[in-house]
């Protein structure tokens, strides 16, 4: 019997034939027969594998490569592979562009939709993240700071990122520097950043502290003033400590400004902003008289629709909405806004009669509950934005077999290497 701590590991040689739907290579075990997924490794390879055996899992690992493919090429991260921030950096820009592009089109084809209504990818440009979330932990002297291993809670001592804008990653060796002296040994961090329109936002939490001694908090404040941070915050729960701030942060929509804080909700780029807003707005029909944008967050979409009609929005995060009400005024056309769990109280048909044009930005879990009312409803357009390919297909499909007919579907790749796509799709009344 296998004791907590025993790993059996076992080799094996892998034809690698296809990719799922997380970007991993599944292929055929050339002993056994079986199939089985192994990461990091691209169609019509052929590799050597060492399997780990834990007492729940199995974990596959590529250890040489007896046939690479055409379209692998050398990855621009020396952590690829180790952390578990990106999965598709070893493809070249074709087969990268056709896996994005297929994250739709398979989801499309589940549900039974058509998939030549994707009239293609937009691939916006890499190492522009405005966000991350980072841990920390202090071992002896050194600290280790950075993301996850691939499926593993330990650490990788992130020295260079790709995906993140320059702005946040030039903070990470001055952060280390500066927990040196605020992490006891073993204790944990984490840190929350955002770069906004005024510059960068932090938040700290710190394994065990509900309060930092003032040498701590004096040597964090130093780091915030040196590398010029907008605000550093240390959190503990509800308890907020400022320790230094020069400015609101804000983000902004429409040019409009609209506050945040480091634990803010935000598509992943300011230039996603920019292209969400831009082709829904050249989507849009041009006689809409009043819209209602559900799941409307801080506004990235309400503020740019207000200027071309009046926009209700839906929302039922407290911050989030509190932050576009006090932007709403600056928009050209008004903006009413609600507070309202549309997951598990969805607007009725009743509700919507009033709108011609709905817009919807669902979370990850998508909105079916809400999608079985607006597919009977009266609106002229729905334009849906989706970050999960999936359950965007799915409600997609409860649209489809309602009122509504699919015009076309536009995918947005602001998730760099890995994947994610975005989705925004435009419905008409049949």
């Amino acid at each position: 019997m296998m004791t907590k701590k025993e790993i059996i590991k076992t080799t094996g040689q892998v034809t690698v034939f296809s990719l799922n739907s997380d970007g991993e290579g599944v292929g055929i075990d050339l002993e056994t027969g079986n199939n089985i997924t192994i990461p990091f490794v691209l169609p019509g390879e052929k590799v050597t594998y060492e399997c780990q055996h834990f007492k729940k899992k199995k974990k596959y690992v590529a250890t040489e490569y007896l046939v690479k493919s055409a379209d692998r090429i050398a990855p621009v991260c020396k952590h690829f592979t180790q952390c578990g921030g990106c999965m598709l950096q070893h493809m070249n820009a074709t087969m990268y562009r056709d896996f994005k592009h297929s994250q739709i089109t398979n989801a499309m084809v589940k549900e039974g939709l058509d998939p030549f209504f994707v009239d293609g990818i937009t691939i916006l440009p890499f190492g522009k993240r405005r966000r991350a979330n980072l841990d920390a932990i202090r071992k002896g002297d050194d600290i280790f700071l950075g993301f996850h291993k691939f499926r593993s809670h330990s650490l990788i001592n992130v020295e260079e990122c790709f995906t993140m804008d320059p702005a946040l990653t030039r903070l990470l060796e001055p952060l280390r520097q500066a927990f040196a002296i605020v992490l006891e040994p073993y204790q944990k961090a984490k840190i929350f950043f955002t770069l906004t329109h005024v510059g960068i936002d932090m938040s700290l939490e710190v394994q065990g502290i509900d309060e930092l001694e003032e040498p701590k908090r004096q040597a964090l404040k130093a780091f915030a003033e040196k590398m010029n941070v907008t605000r550093f915050v240390f959190r503990h729960r509800k308890f907020l400590d400022v320790i230094h701030q020069t400015a609101v942060p804000v983000v902004q929509f429409a040019e409009i400004d609209v506050t945040v804080d480091a634990y803010s909700f935000l598509q992943a780029t300011v230039e996603s902003d920019a292209h969400l807003a831009n082709y829904v707005l050249a989507e849009l029909i041009p006689d809409a008289t009043n819209i209602v944008d559900l799941f409307c967050g801080r506004g990235t979409l309400s503020l740019p629709l207000a200027s071309r009609a009046p926009v209700t929005g839906y929302e039922f995060d407290k911050p989030a909405l509190a932050a576009l009400e006090k932007a709403a005024p600056n928009a050209t056309h008004s903006i009413d806004l609600h507070l309202r769990d549309l997951f598990n109280d969805p607007l009725t048909r009743d509700e919507l009669k009033s709108f011609d044009v709905v817009v919807i930005d669902p979370p990850r879990a998508g909105a079916e509950a809400q999608s079985f009312t607006l597919a009977t409803c009266n609106a002229k357009q729905i334009i849906y934005v989706s970050c999960n390919a999936e359950t965007f297909a799915r409600d997609a499909r409860i649209l489809t077999e309602g009122n509504f007919s699919l015009r076309n579907v536009h995918g947005v790749d602001q998730f760099a290497w890995s994947p994610h796509i975005e989705v925004v799709a435009i419905f008409v009344r049949s």
